[in-house]
């Protein structure tokens, strides 16, 4: 019961959230952005190998493995991690293969990851702030109703120090998009534990051309 009362809770705060903010033709149901959250994990090759040839496969994407420092697990700062496998997607090569777009692509993300993070960052933190205000009055109007959080600022915390949002958020998926004019763009999706719907960001040669929900990160 507990649980359907914080699913509803954050429900309630999404809606009232992409209202005002004009996000709604992108929005998928909670449901399936949530089923993305496993797919940095992917590592395994018999795994990869179900995955890629399962129904859940609908871009046709294979998967590469490469090794990260920065764009997994926690959004963190910019300390570097231990280095650690992760998937990614690289959409429609299943079908076609890896185009050299898309193979310089994946290698500019590896080669510049640690600048990529600390772009992804900034956007994230800025894209909060601007957002922060209708988020907290669609939080406070959900707890009137579902009786949410005591405290809202442990999962919705002011930007003071520039760091509240480095532990609240999780990378779930790295995508390399087929390429349009001559360049492959990167998806990066991420999720934050006040928002079922997501956090997306689109890259273009390392910089943020895009962001909003999970679905521009997809």
């Amino acid at each position: 019961m507990e649980s359907y009362v914080m699913n509803q809770f954050l429900l309630y705060v999404v809606i009232l959230v992409m209202i005002p903010a004009g996000c709604s033709r992108d929005v998928p149901p909670p449901d399936d952005v949530m089923n993305v959250s496993s797919m940095l994990e992917l590592t395994d090759p018999e795994a990869i190998a179900q995955w890629e040839a399962s129904a859940d496969n609908i871009s046709h994407s294979k998967i590469e493995v490469v090794e990260l420092s920065y764009l997994y697990d926690t959004l963190g700062n910019t300390e570097q991690k231990s280095p650690r496998a992760v998937a990614v997607e690289i959409c429609e090569a299943r079908q076609n293969g890896i185009t050299p777009e898309q193979q310089q692509a994946l290698d500019f993300f590896v080669t510049n990851e640690k600048e990529i993070h600390t772009t992804v960052r900034k956007a994230i933190y800025q894209q909060y702030q601007e957002s922060y205000p209708d988020y907290k009055e669609a939080y406070q109007q959900a707890a009137e109703l579902y009786g949410g959080p005591n405290n809202i600022e442990e999962e919705l915390p002011p930007i003071i120090s520039g760091t509240e949002l480095d532990q609240l958020i999780d990378f779930a998926a790295i995508r390399i998009n087929p390429a349009k004019d001559g360049k492959a763009t990167i998806g990066i999706t991420a999720f934050g534990e006040w928002d079922i719907n997501g956090i997306g960001i689109r890259l273009l040669d390392g910089k943020v051309i895009e962001i909003g929900n999970a679905y521009v990160g997809l």
